[in-house]
């Protein structure tokens, strides 16, 4: 009998943690702000010879308001920055799961280093692709 009222009341105890505290072992994602990129991007790609197209739809992973809100403010730099890495691909990064990982990477350097040197900061924490498509 006292084994399962001390069960009852350390259950009790653990779900009324006070609204404001957090268990260590959940995780706040309040922080963690998408920037969707609208319209969706569609450039050639492959250089000389029969045009090929790609589109993709892309958004940013951010952390906190502020740099949201500076990405916003900066949406010509961030497409100016994604349309040249996007329009210099070659077809075998275009068309294989390694080679599009590879463009991914590319666009999160290229925005480091385009935010780093107009804000002082890189402020972009991942590039997720939403949609992928490419005509060859």
């Amino acid at each position: 009998m006292r084994f399962s009222a001390l069960l009852v009341v350390l259950a009790l105890g653990l779900f009324a943690l006070p609204s404001g505290v957090v268990a260590e072992d959940e995780v706040s994602l309040s922080d963690t702000f998408y920037v969707p990129l609208q319209p969706a991007f569609v450039t050639n790609y492959g250089g000389p010879g029969r045009l090929k197209y790609l589109k993709a739809d892309i958004t940013l992973m951010v952390q906190g308001l502020e740099a949201q809100q500076i990405v916003e403010q900066q949406l010509a730099l961030v497409r100016n920055t994604i349309v040249f890495i996007l329009s210099r691909q070659n077809e075998n990064n275009v068309v294989t799961s390694a080679g599009q990982e590879r463009i991914r990477q590319q666009l999160l350097q290229g925005l480091h280093d385009a935010f780093t040197r107009e804000v002082g900061v890189p402020l972009i924490e991942e590039v997720l692709f939403t949609n992928f498509i490419y005509q060859n």
